[in-house]
């Protein structure tokens, strides 16, 4: 875990960037290079960036698994908005199946107890943050998947198999320009499947970073989800789309 908000907003910065030197990050933190370097240090061991010659960039995570961390703190600001918007399709009393993204995670920011919503999610900081909330959740069981904090495998999927929502909330690593869903987990992507197969109206999440990207996965196209809630300005034919800058 990332021990300072520095530490954070430095890896935001380096997510964003792609590459970043140290003495831009110690002019944007307003930090010394010797921190910067210290921190740097850190975040390397933990595998979220790696060093380089003059400077610093994210690890190539195409085609494998990202690790939560990174995605947590990555375009935080535009999944917030978009979890906020995408949560105004909740009706009170709903059953909600809710995937391990990061995007999706945010969803918890926008639910009360006051609106008597029942979650089902494979994702175990959901859980803890649903709880924490007073919210009533349950938890789909399963293996856990140490990067992503995610639940899957085969008692995963007969549990969603068995039970039906309401609504889904969902997102993935990359979208293509003809609206192929595509992640890179395979084992996400079987549950995934399961609750779109199981849920009355399915709400896909994304930002613009995930545009034109295709992973080894395909979970659905744009057309098989009831919503798309992104914050760029894209159609695909017959999809219901929320886009567009807040």
């Amino acid at each position: 875990m990332l021990k300072t908000e520095r530490q954070r907003k430095m890896l935001d910065i380096i997510t964003q960037k792609k590459y970043c030197t140290v003495k831009f990050l110690a002019e944007r933190l307003f930090v010394s290079p010797i921190t910067v370097r210290r921190d740097l240090d850190m975040l390397e061991g933990e595998g979220l960036v790696t060093r380089c010659y003059g400077g610093v960039s994210v690890p190539s995570h195409l085609n494998r698994e990202v690790p939560l961390e990174v995605r947590e703190n990555s375009n935080t600001d535009v999944k917030g908005a978009l979890a906020r918007r995408a949560a105004g399709e909740l009706k009170n009393g709903d059953t909600v199946f809710l995937d391990a993204s990061s995007t999706a995670l945010h969803i918890v920011d926008f639910v009360y107890p006051e609106q008597n919503l029942t979650f089902i999610t494979n994702s175990i900081r959901a859980l803890i943050q649903l709880k924490d909330r007073h919210i009533r959740c349950y938890s789909t069981g399963g293996m856990l998947l140490e990067n992503s904090f995610a639940l899957v495998g085969s008692l995963a999927v007969n549990a969603v198999s068995n039970l039906n929502a309401d609504i889904m909330f969902f997102s993935t690593q990359g979208i293509t320009e003809a609206g192929e869903i595509t992640d890179f987990s395979e084992a996400e992507t079987q549950l995934r499947q399961a609750m779109i197969k199981n849920a009355k109206k399915t709400v896909y999440m994304f930002d613009g970073s995930k545009l034109n990207k295709k992973y080894l996965f395909s979970v659905c196209r744009a057309q098989d989800t009831d919503k798309i809630v992104t914050d760029i300005k894209i159609n695909f034919d017959r999809a219901d789309i929320t886009g567009g800058k807040n």
